[in-house]
């Protein structure tokens, strides 16, 4: 039984018009009949008598406006409630915490999606957050675009090469740029599995036919940087994370070599809502 019938019952049933409860609808005249013509169909009785100078309710009319009025009013009220408790209830977007940190704060500043605020909520990685958004804990996300599904709505964002970072005193000081090779004896610092830029370090290394040395792995959330600078290791992130380390005791080299760059998208279920928020974090660009 559809509601949109029942409130053109109940209006027609008041106005004891099929035109003016037509119009109080915003409806067509025909539209309008048609829904009481379906409605009547639906409950195999007749509601109302069809007369030259206008309608009336049958019998069993009145006996189904007296019981279904107060169904409908309440059903007005929790759909209004609803509206209220969804332009109150955030928006929850996921992001990997390098996203987080350096890229989407000042593009997402100030963004709303009907009327609702936005929260930003962090995962390590892009699997994780997929798994997410598919469960609907989160309503879009920001991933690697490799993870993303074709049966989701996807916006690519931007590709990033991967440095290495040195503390100051390394050797490698007066080089401009390094080898993959050069790195697979260094000691290395990585984040703790899983994370995806962990995963692509040990692939590339194990391309170029070395097994990396990892000396320190660090738990998200903890310094890594601070583990270099203070001379523990080396360290291997994207372009985003390595342009934001100068005022830190380190210097960042890009990989000539390191065979894959990190591309970044926007993924949700919802069209509407990615095409918004993507124009939006585009839009200074």
């Amino acid at each position: 039984m559809n509601v949109d019938w029942l409130q053109s019952f109940i209006e027609a049933a008041k106005q004891k018009s099929f035109s003016k409860a037509a119009n109080m609808n915003k409806l067509s005249q025909p539209a309008l009949s048609k829904h009481i013509q379906n409605l009547e169909n639906n409950l195999g009785v007749r509601l109302f008598y069809r007369t030259a100078t206008g309608i009336t309710l049958t019998e069993a009319g009145e006996h189904f406006y007296s019981r279904i009025k107060p169904v409908v009013a309440e059903l007005t009220i929790i759909r209004e409630d609803l509206q209220r408790f969804c332009r109150s209830n955030p928006i929850a977007i996921g992001s990997l915490p390098s996203l987080a940190t350096y890229y989407l704060p000042l593009r997402m500043k100030g963004f709303q999606y009907m009327d609702r605020p936005v929260s930003l909520m962090l995962q390590n990685t892009s699997n994780d957050l997929l798994q997410s958004l598919q469960e609907e804990r989160l309503d879009a996300v920001f991933i690697e675009t490799e993870y993303t599904d074709e049966s989701l709505w996807s916006y690519e964002l931007f590709t990033e090469p991967y440095y290495a970072l040195f503390p100051l005193d390394h050797k490698y000081k007066s080089k401009d740029k390094v080898q993959l090779a050069e790195l697979c004896e260094e000691p290395l610092i990585t984040h703790q599995a899983p994370c995806d830029i962990r995963s692509h370090i040990v692939s590339q290394m194990e391309l170029v036919g070395c097994k990396p040395n990892i000396v320190s792995e660090v738990a998200f959330g903890d310094f890594i940087y601070g583990a270099v600078s203070a001379g523990m290791g080396i360290t291997i992130v994207p372009e985003l994370l390595a342009k934001n380390t100068h005022h830190l005791n380190l210097f960042a080299l890009p990989i000539v070599n390191f065979g894959r760059k990190r591309t970044i998208s926007l993924v949700s279920k919802n069209k509407r809502l990615a095409s918004m928020l993507y124009q939006y974090i585009k839009r200074g660009d």
